[in-house]
């Protein structure tokens, strides 16, 4: 064998496995992608269903304190805070921590709170806007991109 026919044979065999390589990251991207949408959900579900299983003046009080123009970072999310801080978790909670670190160092949260009426206080019901954002790209910030999640809460004393 002869080293042109060795180096067509590579050549040849490049181009076959690059199509094989290339599919390869566009999957792993995806799955990254697909796996920061998940969590994003389940952050602004958790939040969601925080906020609607108290009862309605309570529910009010905590979703105008959390909401705002300006967004929080997840990991400074109180009721997270305090679910880490938590004795049970004394074991292990550096491996925990760095986890949450990794996992959600670049996703925000965002509430904005709606009522009724337009009063400061509603009577019969509100509803709770939930953003959550993240990078999609972690060095761009111009690939941030959110997930909006809504519920009313009712006055079921009414």
């Amino acid at each position: 064998m002869t080293m042109l026919e060795l180096l067509v044979g590579l050549v040849i065999f490049s181009f076959a496995i690059l199509p094989i390589i290339s599919f390869g990251t566009s999957t792993t991207r995806t799955t990254y992608i697909t796996g920061k949408h998940l969590m994003a959900g389940q952050i602004a579900t958790g939040l969601l269903d925080r906020l609607l299983a108290l009862p309605f003046d309570e529910a009010f009080t905590e979703a105008t304190k959390l909401a705002g123009d300006q967004p929080h970072p997840v990991l400074e999310d109180p009721v997270l805070a305090e679910m880490v801080g938590h004795q049970a978790l004394a074991e292990g909670r550096q491996i925990v921590e760095s986890d949450l670190q990794k996992s959600f160092r670049f996703f925000e949260f965002r509430l904005a709170v709606d009522t009724d009426t337009g009063k400061a206080q509603p009577t019969r019901q509100f509803k709770i806007t939930v953003f959550v954002s993240w990078r999609v790209e972690e060095g761009n910030e111009e690939t941030r991109t959110a997930l909006i999640l809504q519920g009313v809460k009712f006055n079921d004393l009414l």
